[in-house]
């Protein structure tokens, strides 16, 4: 298929898949092929498992506020 035959919609999917190639490729993955450690991984399935089920989770605002952070600080 050529570019002039594809819908705005699969052009803009291309340019997507594309580009997100291009940044994988670039980047790379700092982790890959490192352990995880177990109760870590843990941690991380069970608050997938709580977004899954459509729990309410903490906003950032009451993270800043929990733990002294400010905005300000997060850009600098």
């Amino acid at each position: 298929m050529q570019i002039k035959d594809m819908t705005d919609q699969q052009l803009q999917e291309l340019i997507r898949d594309t580009v997100n190639e291009t940044l994988d490729n670039y980047f790379g993955d700092p982790d890959e092929g490192k352990d995880v450690k177990q109760a870590f991984m843990e941690t991380l399935l069970e608050i997938q498992g709580k977004r899954k089920e459509g729990r309410q989770t903490i906003s950032a605002e009451e993270v800043y506020k929990k733990y002294g952070i400010g905005n300000d600080e997060l850009s600098s």
